[in-house]
């Protein structure tokens, strides 16, 4: 910061002149973080659905082939994300896949309805709270019905009731956060300046 006078009649009056301190590496790392982060969080969330999906249907195929040094951990890594009970999952040359039918199908739809959602450049149109909540019931009678034993679930009804919870999750909230961030977020300086000089 420098002071330097100007004369103003018979007075001087100092002019303070503030110098702008260049932005460090990593301010700019993480203002373009943040700025990839605003443009393509869709895309990331789709990124990692569909990591998940993938590695599910990969772990059989990786095991038929013997490459059980890449299957197990990736199976291992999966029971963060899946109870991986034997008995509701599929198979594929009589190897089990990364995530039970509930919740392959819970992911699948999820990867596909952000897909969706992405290819239309965000004009995904969403759901009303509602219409989310009854999609979601399905699920919710099939597993607490199967837990406290009044009832067998089969593969039919989890893939169903899973695809529905997927798709109302998605579908629900992926439009909700596109409205949230394009309303909260600030104009950049840069682009004021050019309208009100317009």
């Amino acid at each position: 910061m420098a002071s330097q006078p100007i004369q103003n009649g018979n007075t001087a009056q100092p002019l303070i002149v503030t110098q702008r301190r260049k932005p460090t590496r990593f301010t700019v790392f993480v203002d373009r973080a943040g700025m990839f982060m605003l443009n393509y969080w869709a895309h990331v969330i789709t990124a990692i659905l569909g990591a998940i999906v993938f590695a599910a249907i990969s772990v059989p195929f990786l095991s038929y082939f013997g490459l059980d040094s890449i299957a197990k951990p990736l199976f291992f890594s999966l029971h963060y994300v899946c109870a991986q009970i034997p008995s509701h999952s599929f198979y594929i040359y009589g190897h089990q896949l990364g995530l039970c039918a509930r919740n392959f199908s819970i992911y699948t739809s999820m990867f596909l309805g952000s897909l969706a959602f992405v290819i239309s450049k965000k004009r995904f149109p969403g759901i009303p709270w509602w219409l989310w909540i009854l999609m979601m019931m399905p699920m919710a009678w099939d597993g607490i019905t199967q837990m406290f034993g009044l009832r067998e679930s089969d593969w039919i009804l989890r893939l169903v009731t899973g695809t529905l919870f997927g798709l109302g999750n998605i579908w629900f909230a992926l439009p909700l956060m596109h409205k949230s961030i394009t309303e909260t977020t600030p104009v950049p300086p840069q682009f004021t300046q050019q309208s009100e000089l317009a």
